[in-house]
């Protein structure tokens, strides 16, 4: 055989594969993709219901349980309106940046919901310590019921954590395996919505109306657990 008859051979060979008809299917193959299920796709607001919905089990029950702030009849009506909707708008915001993704996209963007996140945690602090309304005679002071201010803030600043230590471990459960990258943005906007939601409830519940218990125990709390959020996503998340 000469070589330079290779071509024509190999042509010819290519030509007879062409004409022979492939092999059908087995039946363990067919009866493998006839099984097949299209997968389930995430919704956009589903885990952002999810968390508001669980999370707000707590703070719903204590709202119902205890009896609302003594002093809330005597204060400013557009302070009071003002405040909770500044706490309830950053817990909206915070959690929505953080789980819910902009239209056409599949994930949240952690930057983005690292930078709404700290904009309206700042605008509670600043609302806070600019105008704390208070009602002689009837608002309480850390003295009043006989404890400092730092001891005051104990158990306002334990029970923002325990709001935001739920909305943790839901926002954890429902992003471990979708989420590549940026666990400390979203995490840090998680804990914020979780920390203004109990903000939020103790602008209805906490007697004590003083300037830097409010600024601490309410607002000092929710930045921490915004801290905590990023914290321990970044660390169990690993990224």
């Amino acid at each position: 055989m000469k070589s330079e008859d290779s071509p024509e051979i190999d042509e010819y060979l290519l030509r007879s594969a062409r004409q022979v008809p492939a092999p059908p299917p087995s039946a363990e193959i067919l009866k493998a993709v006839g099984a097949i299920e299209p997968v389930r796709t995430r919704t956009r607001f589903g885990a952002f219901l999810i968390v508001a919905t669980v999370g707000a089990i707590w703070p719903a029950y204590t709202l119902i349980r205890f009896p609302l702030r003594r002093d809330l009849g005597a204060l400013p009506a557009p302070w009071v309106a003002i405040g909770a909707a500044l706490w309830a708008a950053t817990l909206v915001l915070s959690l929505a940046a953080a789980l819910v993704p902009a239209r056409g996209e599949v994930l949240p963007s952690a930057g983005r919901a690292a930078r709404i996140s700290a904009i309206a945690m700042g605008l509670v602090l600043a609302f806070t310590a600019v105008w704390t309304a208070f009602a002689p005679g009837v608002s309480l002071r850390p003295e009043d019921v006989g404890k400092t201010l730092i001891q005051s803030c104990w158990g306002c600043g334990k029970y923002v954590l325990q709001v935001a230590a739920i909305f943790m471990v839901l926002g954890l459960v429902l992003l471990r395996r979708v989420l590549p990258v940026g666990g400390r943005g979203v995490g840090l906007a998680v804990g914020a919505a979780g920390g203004a939601l109990g903000g939020l409830a103790l602008h209805l519940l906490c007697p004590i109306a003083t300037t830097g218990h409010v600024l601490l125990s309410h607002g000092g709390a929710m930045v921490l657990a915004s801290l905590a959020g990023a914290l321990i996503f970044q660390g169990l998340l690993g990224r």
